[in-house]
């Protein structure tokens, strides 16, 4: 089935027309993975009414912490058990420095996991139409969504109902 790339732009003030014309699209057909929403403003999903995107970055943090809290208790344990020096009467592990290091261990293993895992994240491609037009820098939302042909100019037009500025597709630029 033969599919367009199409782009309808909303003011930035018609937040709920462009939830509308996300319903419409919905009603037409088109799947969520089909459509992209594009704006300078970040608006949460539950506005737009799209699903919610989900990131493995909580796994990740969850994950680094574990990997620090690991490594701190094998250097305030094991460490001080393989290489024995006694000190003062002190035990081979005092318990009051071991939670700071551990505590810091942990922390750094889930900050630098975090960055890794954002950083990742952002690498990661996107799936779904790409494009852009100036005017969404000037303020406006942009929806891009494959549109199958036959369905094409009904679709334009209903969404034009609610007020949608269709582009026309040559102005559309690719990234």
């Amino acid at each position: 089935m033969e599919t367009n790339v199409r782009m309808i732009l909303f003011k930035e003030d018609q937040v709920d027309q462009a939830s509308e014309a996300i319903e419409t699209l919905h009603h037409h057909g088109i799947s969520d993975k089909d459509i992209s929403v594009i704006s300078g403003v970040p608006f949460s999903e539950k506005i737009l009414g799209r699903p919610m995107s989900w990131t493995r970055v909580p796994q990740i943090a969850v994950a680094g912490a574990l990997f620090g809290f690991i490594i701190a208790m094998l250097l305030n344990f094991l460490v001080p058990n393989l290489y024995k020096l006694s000190v003062g009467g002190m035990p081979l592990t005092p318990i009051p420095t071991s939670i700071v290091v551990t505590f810091e261990l942990t922390m750094l293993g889930l900050l630098i996991s975090t960055f890794l895992g954002v950083f990742i994240e952002m690498l990661s491609p996107s799936f779904g139409p790409k494009g852009y037009h100036p005017k969404i820098s000037d303020g406006y939302i942009g929806i891009l969504f494959n549109c199958p042909t036959h369905a094409d100019e009904d679709t334009c037009f209903e969404l034009q109902d609610l007020g949608a500025e269709i582009v026309d597709v040559s102005e559309v630029k690719q990234p």
